[in-house]
């Protein structure tokens, strides 16, 4: 598990049934998939920062994260792009490591080895979370 700030907590997962989870995603954390770590990060962090500057386009910081993954004002397209499937995700959770692992607990998630980025893929990937904010 990575800590980005003492409330911003990132570990790649494996989740079995998508359709289970996903009812139960939301307050503060949230379930998405990614290429790599790196991605979901900086989308995160744009999440907090649009919060704490009131420039946020979505109710929940999950939400925001997943237009910022997305580069997109659409909810819809978002969820379709980086929302919760079956197979490989990131965990997002904005609070406590210990909150963090008490949700990886509580929903049976096997965590996985974090992937890297490519120093070019970053870029593009950066480029794109930070488009929400012209839009």
């Amino acid at each position: 598990m990575k800590e980005i700030t003492e409330n911003l907590h990132i570990t790649k997962i494996f989740v079995k049934n998508a359709g289970e989870l996903i009812p139960l995603i939301g307050g503060d954390f949230q379930i998405v998939v990614g290429e790599c770590w790196e991605e979901v990060a900086f989308a995160a962090l744009l999440a907090l920062r649009s919060f704490e500057r009131g420039t946020n386009h979505a109710r929940t910081l999950g939400g925001e994260l997943l237009l910022r993954l997305a580069g997109t004002l659409q909810i819809k397209d978002a969820i379709a792009k980086h929302g919760a499937r079956d197979g490989e995700n990131y965990l997002v959770v904005f609070g406590s490591r210990n909150r963090a692992g008490g949700i990886l607990a509580e929903l049976n998630l096997e965590e996985l080895p974090m992937t890297d980025c490519e120093a070019e893929k970053s870029k593009r990937f950066f480029e794109k979370a930070a488009l929400v904010e012209v839009l």
